[in-house]
């Protein structure tokens, strides 16, 4: 095949190039006759850094709810800056290598108890430390210690986690069923006129006032839940106690049972019903059993036997 010299191939008319005029672009900057990818690759490196402003500021907050207490703990929550300190010292030192935690205290003596929406009650700092540190880019890890168990499991039937950045729920040494120390305190100790003793906090801490809602409503989430089984007080409370004990609770509530029961056994990991032998029949030849249901979304993750109800303040993961 020959060509021809004097054919133009794929040659571009020098008159047409000197005509073009870029087209007129309306753009968030204005008309402008300048090249669009230059403008739309600046829209987009605007874009991705946004995005990774974002990711940066994004955080993960541990958030520690304390147990029945005389003090009052309650510190102002208004942003994510706020309650770094735990005041009045509950935890005592307890919580370590934990970033970016939180103590969210409340003033128990407050009409309500663990369910009270006054300022500075239990459910009203709960709710605040959930929409500042929960909500947004922001993520939450939530950690309580025996009547903070309670508090918390009733936020999640009363108000529920819709909106929420919850990464994990841990109830150590849950107090959510109620104390048969705390029947004895609100019964016969209320007359002393001591606010710590028989007060409202105790109140809804009893085994009646703490199941006296459906604690199977956990909004979808699921509820980790860690006790121990040696006692603060030398085993005196324990003949007050049904069952195995942490001197303080009862395993009908540190395993998530969903009745008050006389278990006297260990929590066994994960879900569903703890069984229990006994023997029966004739002259008591014949091995029988009991079983017990947890409430639904309630799960075993940690027991251990050697500790007391104040060791379970270090059940928390690092």
């Amino acid at each position: 095949m020959e060509f021809d010299k004097n054919e133009n191939y794929g040659q571009i008319d020098s008159s047409s190039v000197m005509d073009y005029k870029p087209p007129i672009i309306n753009t968030p900057w204005g008309v402008t006759k300048e090249k669009p990818m230059r403008r739309i690759l600046i829209t987009s490196l605007l874009a991705v850094g946004a995005l990774v402003a974002t990711e940066l500021s994004a955080t993960d907050y541990n958030l520690f709810i304390h147990g029945r207490s005389g003090d009052d703990h309650c510190a102002a929550i208004s942003n994510t800056g706020s309650a770094t300190a735990d005041k009045n010292n509950y935890w005592g030192g307890t919580v370590t290598g934990v970033s970016n935690r939180r103590y969210i205290g409340f003033d128990g003596k407050k009409s309500g108890g663990a369910y009270s929406w006054s300022s500075c009650g239990a459910q009203s700092q709960t709710h605040k430390a959930m929409s500042v540190f929960c909500k947004g880019s922001n993520r939450c890890r939530i950690f309580t210690h025996s009547t903070g168990g309670l508090v918390m499991a009733y936020y999640l039937y009363a108000v529920g986690t819709s909106g929420l950045n919850i990464i994990d729920i841990r109830l150590m040494a849950n107090a959510s069923g109620g104390s048969e120390l705390a029947d004895i305190s609100s019964t016969y100790l209320s007359w002393l006129g001591i606010s710590s003793l028989g007060g409202e906090l105790d109140k809804s801490v009893s085994t009646s006032g703490a199941r006296r809602w459906n604690h199977n409503d956990t909004d979808g989430q699921t509820v980790d839940l860690t006790s121990g089984e040696a006692s603060d007080y030398w085993g005196v409370t324990s003949p007050f106690l049904p069952g195995e004990d942490d001197g303080v609770l009862a395993n009908h509530t540190l395993c998530g049972i969903n009745k008050v029961s006389t278990i006297n056994k260990s929590c066994p990991y994960g879900t569903g019903r703890l069984q229990e032998s006994y023997r029966c029949g004739f002259l008591w030849l014949k091995t029988c059993y009991r079983n017990y249901y947890r409430w639904s979304g309630y799960k075993t993750v940690l027991l251990r036997k050697s500790d007391t109800h104040g060791g379970a303040k270090k059940h928390y993961y690092r």
